[in-house]
């Protein structure tokens, strides 16, 4: 983890992140602002290379702060959010 994404995990992160791996029950994460919440839902990704995390941000802001930092560790990821409901986004082929 420190070595992709330059930080070293505290213990409640590494917890966090180990019950989200273990996929036996839902998680749920309660931490103030700025302590580190992002550090939780990023550490499983280096462990499931070809796997697929969504994760919902109450800002649009903070998923494109996530695309950019994710996209620096070499792992790919995308916001979508409602700059991109488009028609042709949403278009349903029967």
């Amino acid at each position: 983890t420190e070595e992709v994404f330059n930080v070293r995990p505290c213990l409640w992160q590494l917890k966090v992140a180990e019950a989200l791996l273990k996929e036996d029950r839902d998680v749920l994460c309660v931490a103030g602002t700025g302590m580190g919440k992002t550090l939780t839902f990023w550490m499983p990704l280096l462990f499931r290379v070809d796997g697929i995390q969504v994760i919902v941000t109450p800002l649009n802001m903070l998923g494109k702060q996530n695309v950019a930092s994710l996209g620096k560790a070499g792992i790919r990821a995308i916001a979508i959010n409602s700059e991109m409901a488009t028609p042709a986004n949403f278009y349903v082929s029967c």
